[in-house]
């Protein structure tokens, strides 16, 4: 009976916090989705289920992001929910992972993709996961290799840490802003990723690369490249991509996965 009348209450405070905390946020072009509270007046009514309450916001990001995606691709309070999940549930790796990524690639917001994994980092010293995705994004988006071999090294120290952090930290230190590690780095974070979002930005990401170098094909030598085999026999990119649903192929002047 105590179970039955705690699951009461705790529904209860979920449908507190999804229509009566929440407050409509106006703008020019109608009201915004409803914006969190903070995680502090969260954690005064949550009674203790504060990492389900986490997982509920996990998934009111994927509605947020969801819904702006399908229409403005703008995400005015992505960190704010992150920051508050992670409020919630410190350890919510997802929250700092993934979160991290759209904050960088959709929101372009390095900065708050970055206050998103220090944060991460703070709460979580052991994990190898969050230094990584700073090193990812520090190679990636930033263009500043050195720090990106830095947070790869220190991720490698971590315990529990896979090989690859560490050959990720001498192939950034050593080639630089080489084709070879940016699609290593990619087909890397494909075969990792468990969500479909983040495998379609690798694939995104490798087809850039390989798109980008087909057209310096073109540059230097005046006719578009016929074949992935031709770039790689003419050293303009090191091997072709191969991934669990195909192999990446040149066609008509646009990669696709056949």
């Amino acid at each position: 009976m105590k179970r039955v009348l705690l699951l009461i209450v705790l529904i209860g405070l979920l449908v507190i916090v999804e229509i009566t905390c929440f407050e409509w946020i106006p703008r020019r072009e109608g009201e915004e989705l409803l914006f969190f509270p903070s995680g502090k007046f969260l954690q005064g009514i949550t009674l203790g289920f504060d990492n389900l309450f986490a997982d509920f916001i996990w998934i009111e990001v994927g509605v947020y992001f969801g819904g702006h995606r399908m229409t403005d691709r703008k995400y005015p309070y992505l960190y704010h929910i992150l920051d508050v999940l992670t409020d919630l549930d410190s350890r919510f790796l997802p929250a700092y992972t993934i979160g991290s990524i759209l904050l960088s690639d959709d929101v372009k917001r390095i900065d708050l993709s970055m206050k998103l994994l220090n944060k991460g980092m703070l709460k979580n010293p052991d994990s190898w996961e969050i230094p990584f995705l700073k090193g990812f994004i520090h190679y990636l988006f930033t263009k500043n290799y050195r720090e990106a071999s830095k947070w790869f090294l220190i991720s490698s120290m971590k315990k529990n840490a896979p090989d690859m952090t560490f050959k990720f930290a001498t192939w950034t230190l050593i080639a630089g802003e080489g084709v070879d590690v940016a699609l290593k780095l990619w087909l890397r974070f494909y075969n990792i990723s468990k969500s479909a979002l983040m495998k379609e930005k690798a694939i995104k990401g490798i087809s850039k690369v390989l798109s980008d170098q087909a057209f310096r094909f073109k540059e230097d030598r005046g006719y578009s490249p016929r074949s992935l085999w031709e770039m790689v026999e003419e050293n303009y990119i090191p091997f072709i991509p191969r991934i669990d649903i195909g192999e990446f192929v040149l066609k008509e002047d646009k990669i696709i996965i056949e």
